[in-house]
């Protein structure tokens, strides 16, 4: 709020896209230097030509978009250094918000704060808003506002979401390092592969011409016996040079297909799952998947944030991929503007099928190589997935292997606005042929949930027994060894109440435990979560420090 009202002050909300137009070359540079992330650039050039917010900035972009296009000259001290207590310039009091917010709430490492720091960082920080503008008054309300375990759960996911977006741009940056060194190696063996055809092409010819010369009087006496055997290798040669030809058309009608490498997404997903849970899931998709008699082509599997959708899409992708059934998988991301948008979705599954199934690639290279109409960017997406899938699997014979395609966070394909995904999913999925099945997992929004009614979704529900059992034992294969025997169950049964049926929770619960607490007693305990005042503290400090941050 103080943030977003200063820079407000610099540039008005009627004149922001305006204003950032202007400074697009400054901008730009931040983003190449990775001083902005593409989730930031795009808030500030929204894709589609919408209106830039500042509603939409967190206190990272508001500080960076202040620091560089506002024209404020650094405090003595620096942007990235906590200023001396004597200057209390506007500038010094930006800089101390950045210095309380890494410090106190980015990169915090705890999950507790004692009362006399609370205090002490509560007065600092308080100083500063008020002489930014924010009204004594909000402070004091955010100081009683009554917090419980709820928020610090909220507090969790919003940790966990932070290190996945870090580890994500990391991810990012690697990638974009591995498609260059790929890219560089496809032109060499290009390369390596013409100069190898006009090898061939010369080794041809010269057989083709000795053959001749040391067979050329049989050949004149057999009269048409010669001239047949000169067809015959030129015919191979055209052969040979009409292969290559086709497969480098196939290659650059491919190359036209957005397509995601999901392999990441699966492993560090699938890395966090225990053995012996979510055994009924599984139990249903494989029953599902090889009953060629069900009428749904669609599985849906629906829970709330945290119950570990993402792991449960990871592990059956994993089996699938062994069994050699795995058709393709995509896992939508909010934050990830390629991740969420339906039709790079839909290409990038279309050109994984093409991995593993030659026909369809033939029929779909057909299907591509003709006239549309229209580019594929640029078509809606129930016709895309009309042109990738509905056309192309028509023409194939009946598989007698079942293929999955496994597509993760349907409530996170929301695009501009728009969730064109789930109208296709719940419209068009159910005539596609009876070997091609779709796994579909999302949170149960109201939207959703009337628009997939009929395809009958499995729940996550954090209270049933199957998920209070799955839990407890995530709890005990990963930390019965820290515990007593004589209070094992009683250390459990504690940690499983204090899950409330969430795995995730219950995941980071116990990694902390692992890594903070060499051994567990019942006295402990309670340490691990912060209750009653020490709570409310943190979670205080918290909003105070992230108020231009809206916690979910």
């Amino acid at each position: 709020m103080v943030l977003r009202n200063i820079f407000d002050g610099y540039h008005p909300p009627a004149n922001l896209q305006a204003k950032l137009n202007v400074n697009y070359g400054t901008l730009n540079n931040l983003l190449r230097r990775r001083a902005l992330c593409q989730p930031q650039w795009d808030l500030l050039f929204p894709p589609g030509r919408a209106t830039p917010d500042s509603n939409t900035f967190d206190i990272t972009l508001l500080f960076r978009l202040l620091t560089n296009i506002c024209g404020l000259p650094p405090p003595p001290s620096g942007w990235h250094t906590k200023p001396s207590a004597s200057d209390t310039s506007v500038e010094a009091n930006l800089a101390r918000i950045k210095f309380f917010r890494n410090e106190v709430y980015g990169h915090v490492t705890t999950t507790g704060i004692d009362t006399p720091t609370f205090s002490a960082l509560w007065q600092e920080i308080s100083s500063v808003l008020v002489a930014l503008g924010l009204p004594q008054a909000e402070i004091d309300r955010l100081k009683a506002e009554h917090c419980g375990e709820e928020d610090f759960l909220n507090v969790l996911f919003e940790w966990a979401e932070s290190e996945e977006d870090i580890k994500s741009q990391l991810r990012d940056i690697r990638q974009d390092l591995t498609k260059t060194g790929e890219t560089v190696a496809e032109v060499r063996q290009t390369l390596l592969d013409v100069k190898e055809m006009v090898e061939d092409v010369h080794n041809l010819q010269s057989v083709a011409v000795t053959s001749y010369t040391i067979d050329e009087k049989r050949q004149t006496q057999l009269g048409d016996g010669g001239t047949v055997r000169d067809n015959k290798v030129d015919t191979k040669l055209q052969e040979d040079v009409e292969v290559q030809i086709e497969k480098n058309r196939e290659n650059e009608i491919l190359k036209k297909l957005a397509k995601i490498e999901t392999l990441k997404n699966v492993r560090n997903h699938a890395d966090r799952y225990v053995d012996g849970t979510r055994l009924s899931f599984f139990s249903a998709v494989n029953s599902w998947l090889n009953d060629r008699s069900s009428p749904n082509r669609v599985m849906v599997i629906s829970g709330n944030a945290g119950m570990g959708k993402s792991v449960l899409s990871a592990v059956i992708c994993e089996k699938m991929q062994d069994a050699g059934q795995l058709g393709g998988s995509h896992f939508c991301q909010h934050d990830r503007a390629r991740h969420r948008n339906p039709k790079v979705m839909l290409q990038s599954l279309a050109s994984q099928l093409c991995d593993i199934l030659p026909e369809y690639k033939k029929a779909l290279m057909e299907k591509l190589s003709r006239n549309l109409g229209v580019e594929i960017n640029n078509m809606e997406v129930k016709d895309l997935f009309e042109v990738l899938f509905e056309e192309p699997l028509s023409i194939l014979n009946d598989s007698s292997l079942a293929y999955l395609i496994v597509i993760d966070g349907l409530d996170e394909s929301e695009y501009q606005g728009r969730n064109e995904l789930l109208d296709v999913i719940a419209n068009y999925f159910q005539g596609l042929p009876l070997w091609i099945r779709f796994l579909v997992t999302t949170r149960p929004e109201i939207k959703i949930a009337e628009n997939l009614k009929n395809l009958h979704p499995l729940q996550l529900d954090p209270n049933v027994e199957e998920n209070v059992k799955d839990i407890y034992l995530c709890f005990d294969k990963q930390i019965s060894h820290l515990l007593q025997s004589e209070h094992q169950e009683i250390v459990l049964r504690a940690l499983v109440e204090k899950s409330e049926g969430v795995m995730l929770y219950a995941h980071y619960l116990a990694d902390f435990i692992k890594k903070e607490m060499p051994v567990l007693t019942p006295e402990l305990l309670d340490s691990i979560l912060p209750s009653g005042s020490s709570l409310k503290s943190e979670k205080s400090i918290l909003q105070l420090v992230g108020i231009s941050r809206r916690i979910r």
